[in-house]
């Protein structure tokens, strides 16, 4: 049955209500030792009510600690009433023969008490747990009694009240007929009296007729539902006769009808903040784009009620958005996703104990499995529907059976006849296809025999072929590394002899020609003593050939000294790039930036002399070239590597379009015969940086 108007509230905002109402009262009752106990049990108990539903185990500690407050200031009103809170929680807990025990204790006190408002809400809270549990004629009998007092406190709502919650016991009985009546008489009462819970009698009566298959009846209570609405001017109740009609057509199969009610609603719930209507008004919408095979648009609708549902945490209506996902996805033949979408939604009808839409889960998994072929499961589920099915009707005290539901379940049993028949045929069509697929299969392995002696001699050749391959590309890389070992012999040979030669000469100029030009100096100083005597214009002579041989002197010093440095015989690698920095950098013009890292300890000295000419030729090149105001040479030493970058902000080219130059060249060969690699990087106006990586031992 669909419950009376109210507008979804989160579960957290009631745990919040209710832990703001305890602090208030625990707070007040420490600063206050003898507070208002009735008010703090007043607190309590109104917090248990709103937490019912959503934290019905939190709802029910706080009723009983209402209850022994009530009891301690001996107040038996409050005490009924938390009695009344009590049973709530035990209900939704799903313990309703604790609920049953409270409501009777419940009772008892407000009869003695002569409090017939406070018995008639028991009465009526009784009878709907009862009802509930299938104890149909105890419930009939509470409900007399509410009726007659109803009647006697002039209680016309209370009375609509009674009528609605008869007519819900009448109908699980089975007694469908009977029930019509109080249902009627529930309608006349509030659309007399203005009440705002007449949508919640019309609903009752529709649903009833649609439970009895007697769609064009519903329609016609939907439609009174909306001119009462419109008469009262009562937004809600248009909204929630259009909704319903909607459901009525689509399952007249209507469907344009059917989305025109439903934008029709829509449009009105839009502006109520109803989200659990509106949730409702979106997946009947979704029904009848469906109907039209608009499933893009059903989809959209279907997945916007589902959050709906999620943000009020109604898991009942998201179970049936589950149910209404799979049945798109049917028609839309995916019945792989339909069965992931049954899964979750029948596990939620499962939590929540919703048997009805757990046989309409089961009858949707049926579908899935026989469209997917899995015959054995879909007569399994169809199986399990059929009991589930029995189950339900077995409940009630059956008078009457419900032609509608009696339909379903003999359509359910034609169905399963017809699976076991597809899938009688499918195994004799199984047998036939074994036996031409056993005779295929010999024919098949005899020729794949040849095929797999053929291909083991065709691999076992073409295996030679290629062992004989690498052993030519091994025997050929052998020779090719012998070679450019020997190269690197020469190299290295030719690069020892160079430097040999250089000491030999620079010796030479030193210790051979420095010495001779020195003793003439000599000479030439001991003549100095008689110059006075020599003629005035002979001294001026004397003097400028003096300074040819100073001179001479200091140019064969300088030559000797460079020539020694160039070998990094003495000095070593960092004082050698050192004296290259000071010897071209010009102040103002270019400034020289040189960076080393780790190049404390000595590198080998043939590696020195390489990284030394490599750096002093890509200098060179930068300052030929580049025209850069700025250079830098940066070396830093990793274990295992050397890496080497020089970087201007010259001119710059394009590696891409320019060909190495001499200076490049060698240092790219002088690079790679020493098993590193050089990259350039550069763009027209941009500069250029150069970066040697060099393996070390």
């Amino acid at each position: 049955m669909t419950q009376p108007f109210l507008f979804a509230l989160h579960r957290r905002a009631f745990l919040l209500a209710a832990c703001i109402a305890l602090c208030v009262l625990f707070f007040s009752g420490g600063v206050r030792a003898h507070g208002n106990v009735p008010d703090r049990a007043d607190s309590l108990r109104k917090a248990s009510w709103a937490l019912k539903d959503s934290d019905p185990a939190q709802a029910l500690r706080l009723a009983r600690a209402a209850g022994h407050l009530y009891r301690g200031a001996g107040d038996a009103v409050g005490e009924g009433r938390a009695l009344q809170c009590m049973a709530a929680a035990h209900s939704n807990l799903g313990m309703a023969d604790s609920a049953v025990l409270e409501l009777r204790q419940a009772l008892l006190i407000n009869q003695q008490l002569a409090n017939r408002e406070g018995v008639l809400s028991c009465l009526q809270k009784l009878a709907m747990l009862q009802t509930g549990m299938g104890e149909v004629a105890e419930a009939l009998g509470l409900l007399q009694q509410a009726e007659t007092l109803a009647e006697q406190l002039g209680s016309e709502e209370e009375l609509a009240r009674t009528l609605n919650l008869k007519g819900a016991a009448l109908e699980t009985a089975g007694r469908y007929e009977q029930a019509i009546a109080p249902y009627f008489e529930s309608i006349e009462i509030r659309r007399r009296t203005g009440s705002a819970n007449l949508s919640n009698s019309y609903q009752n009566l529709a649903s009833l007729y649609l439970h009895m298959g007697r769609i064009s009846e519903a329609a016609g209570v939907y439609h009174s539902m909306v001119a009462n609405g419109r008469n009262l001017k009562d937004t809600g109740l248009v909204a929630e006769g259009y909704l319903n009609l909607s459901a009525a057509h689509a399952a007249l199969n209507a469907f344009e009808k059917a989305r025109n009610y439903a934008d029709s609603s829509l449009a009105l719930l839009r502006h109520t903040g109803n989200n659990r209507l509106l949730a409702d008004a979106l997946m009947n919408r979704s029904a009848a784009y469906g109907g039209l095979r608009m499933y893009g648009k059903a989809q959209s609708d279907l997945d916007s009620a589902m959050d709906l549902h999620q943000q009020a945490n109604n898991r009942e209506g998201r179970a049936a958005a589950y149910a209404s996902a799979a049945k798109l996805a049917l028609m839309q033949e995916q019945p792989d996703s339909a069965l992931a979408r049954i899964g979750r939604g029948k596990a939620l009808a499962r939590t929540m104990g919703l048997a009805a839409l757990r046989a309409d889960f089961l009858s949707l998994e049926a579908d899935a499995f026989q469209a997917l072929g899995r015959y054995d499961e879909a007569i399994g589920a169809l199986h399990a529907f059929l009991a589930l099915k029995d189950s339900l009707l077995g409940e009630r005290a059956t008078e009457q059976l419900a032609a509608a539901e009696m339909r379903e379940k003999y359509g359910a049993v034609e169905r399963l006849a017809e699976v076991e028949k597809l899938r009688s045929e499918m195994a004799q069509e199984t047998e036939l296809r074994s036996r031409r697929t056993t005779e295929r299969n010999m024919l098949v392995v005899a020729a794949l025999l040849l095929l797999v002696l053929s291909l083991l001699l065709y691999l076992n050749i073409r295996h030679r072929r290629k062992l004989a391959r690498q052993e030519r590309q091994i025997h050929d890389k052998r020779v090719m590394e012998l070679l450019r070992e020997n190269e690197l012999k020469v190299l290295n040979a030719a690069l020892d002899g160079q430097e040999a030669e250089r000491l030999r000469v620079a010796k030479d100029l030193h210790d051979r020609l420095g010495s001779m030009l020195s003793a003439v100096k000599h000479q030439f100083g001991a003549l100095e003593s008689r110059m006075d005597a020599l003629h005035q214009e002979r001294k001026g002579a004397y003097a400028k050939v003096y300074s040819l041989l100073d001179h001479a002197v200091q140019e064969v010093r300088n030559i000797s000294h460079d020539m020694i440095s160039g070998s990094l015989s003495e000095s070593g690698l960092v004082p050698a790039l050192q004296g290259l920095r000071d010897s071209i950098t010009l102040e103002g013009r270019l400034d020289v930036e040189l960076n080393l890292y780790g190049l404390e300890r000595r590198l080998e000295r043939r590696l020195e002399i390489a990284v030394y000419h490599m750096v002093q030729e890509l200098v060179a090149n930068a300052l030929k070239h580049a025209r850069p105001t700025e250079l830098s040479m940066a070396l830093t030493r990793s274990p295992g590597q050397l890496s080497i970058i020089i970087s201007d902000n010259g001119c710059g080219f394009d590696p891409a379009q320019a060909t190495d130059g001499m200076g490049l060249a060698n240092v790219r060969s002088r690079a790679e015969e020493l098993g590193g690699s050089m990259h350039i990087d550069s763009s027209v106006g941009n500069g250029t940086t150069v970066s040697i990586q060099v393996p070390l031992d």
